[in-house]
């Protein structure tokens, strides 16, 4: 039997956590085990509980959501989707750095919400697709300036590096540079050991830091 996804619901607006609970209760392999109206509210309970997935909001009235995605990050080794009306493209770039697995607006559709719980699950980095288009337009080359470590990627890497940090799957890559997945997981393995990182998460703070996607 496959295992369920364990949601931790964090969200200052009951009716949306209401609504959000009823969804995801009812999809096949995802089951909401706990919910907090604040941030300080959230890391109190999640020391007790051990969620796979926390959706998080940006803003609570007590702390930020990028406030709390930090202390969270501290208390567990849950991955944090965030789940937000902000659509700025620095607020996703912040939640990048400090951590999170994901960025998804309350206006997409429920169909991308289930997906980029699905994908975060697996250990992938999921970006709404509005905002990842954004994001697309805006990559420019790393500066001349940058570390012996990115000066040692060779251009492909760079690619695939730049499409990595844009949340695009080994698939998706592939297709893109028409290659296989198995070439693309190579790439992605001699990334990771130039740059001595150790998770997809690394990689995409790696590649803002570098300039690879434009702040």
């Amino acid at each position: 039997m496959t295992r369920q996804i364990r949601l931790f619901l964090v969200d200052d607006h009951s009716v949306l956590r209401s609504g959000l609970k009823m969804i995801l209760n009812s999809q096949k392999g995802m089951v909401v085990i706990g919910e907090a109206d604040s941030g300080s509210a959230a890391i109190a309970k999640i020391k007790e509980i051990n969620p796979d997935i926390i959706l998080l909001d940006i803003s609570m009235p007590d702390m930020s959501g990028l406030q709390a995605l930090e202390k969270l990050s501290k208390v567990s080794s849950a991955k944090i989707l965030m789940l937000t009306m902000h659509a700025d493209e620095k607020y996703l770039q912040e939640a990048l750095k400090s951590g999170a697995s994901g960025y998804v607006l309350k206006q997409a559709a429920d169909t991308e919400l289930l997906q980029a719980i699905r994908d975060v699950a697996r250990g992938e980095i999921y970006l709404d697709s509005s905002l990842a288009q954004n994001l697309v337009k805006s990559m420019y080359s790393p500066r001349k300036d940058n570390n012996r470590s990115a000066s040692n990627l060779t251009e492909r890497e760079k690619e695939v590096l730049r499409y990595i940090a844009l949340g695009y799957t080994n698939k998706e890559i592939g297709e893109s540079l028409s290659v296989s997945v198995k070439t693309v997981e190579t790439h992605k393995a001699r990334i990771m050991e130039k740059i001595q990182c150790h998770k997809r998460s690394d990689l995409v703070r790696y590649a803002i830091e570098q300039g690879y996607i434009s702040t």
